[in-house]
């Protein structure tokens, strides 16, 4: 007697019509999506999702793609080397080498910025983070620019370390405390002297009249400001008496209507 035949479960039959209806990826479709996974612009969870596939396809394409580069290196020369596939590989894994020395230098440049706090407004340096700087930009892959952007500092200010190193060495780099200037128009010691000698022998006088008359007998201009400046100095001036007023309770004229004031 003949067995019968069971029906298909509704499992498999839906499994049929998933594996008929399945997406099929070329190769240079895979080589793309493994490649934006390794940028790591988004995670991998937003990048299967966005491309309508697994997680496990992805992490297995991955895997496929590293070991075909592999074997490539370590000496596996089956294909060849003239094949378009074998050229867009080759572009494509250079282009992966690229991305990946620059991803290293930005986590590494991140990581120097974090725990230095470069890059924050009002920021001073030392001499030796200066020329820790300078090696930095100097030995990186990328360009001036985006090495500094992303270390936040300014091209100019850049530019102006390195003509000092150039110049000087690790030395010219540190910053110098700002040293006063000497006004140009300071009065002399002698002329100091003579001003308050003259202001204890005519203690009468005010500023303003010590200044003229100074200035009319030692043909030395010196303006009334400088000369209360120098006897503010000595103590040898006075404070103006002040006459303390206090608010009366009531008006001296009181009014009795509207408006009469």
């Amino acid at each position: 007697m003949m067995p019968r035949k069971t029906k298909p479960s509704a499992e498999k039959t839906v499994r049929d019509i998933r594996r008929a209806t399945r997406k099929h990826y070329s190769f240079e479709e895979k080589t793309r999506i493994v490649l934006e996974g390794l940028r790591v612009e988004d995670s991998i969870s937003e990048l299967c999702r966005r491309e309508g596939i697994n997680a496990n396809v992805y992490y297995r394409w991955s895997k496929e793609f590293l070991e075909a580069g592999k074997k490539r290196l370590a000496g596996d020369t089956v294909r060849e080397a003239t094949t378009d596939g074998v050229k867009n590989l080759r572009a494509q894994a250079s282009e992966l080498k690229e991305t990946r020395a620059e991803l290293i230098l930005e986590n590494r440049l991140l990581k120097k910025k974090r725990s230095r706090e470069w890059g924050s407004q009002y920021m001073r340096y030392s001499g030796s983070e200066k020329a820790e700087i300078i090696k930095l930009v100097e030995q990186s892959s990328l360009s001036v620019q985006q090495t500094l952007d992303r270390l936040d500092i300014r091209r100019c200010t850049f530019y102006n370390w390195l003509g000092r190193y150039d110049e000087g060495g690790l030395d010219s780099l540190e910053d110098h405390k700002p040293s006063p200037r000497v006004a140009w128009n300071k009065v002399p010691m002698t002329h100091r002297a003579a001003l308050i000698d003259l202001a204890l022998e005519k203690p009468d006088l005010s500023p303003r009249e010590l200044a003229v008359s100074y200035t009319d007998d030692r043909q030395y201009f010196v303006s009334e400001s400088t000369v209360y400046r120098l006897l503010k100095v000595q103590d040898l001036i006075t404070s103006p008496a002040y006459i303390l007023m206090q608010a009366s309770d009531r008006f001296q004229n009181p009014s009795r209507r509207v408006n009469e004031l």
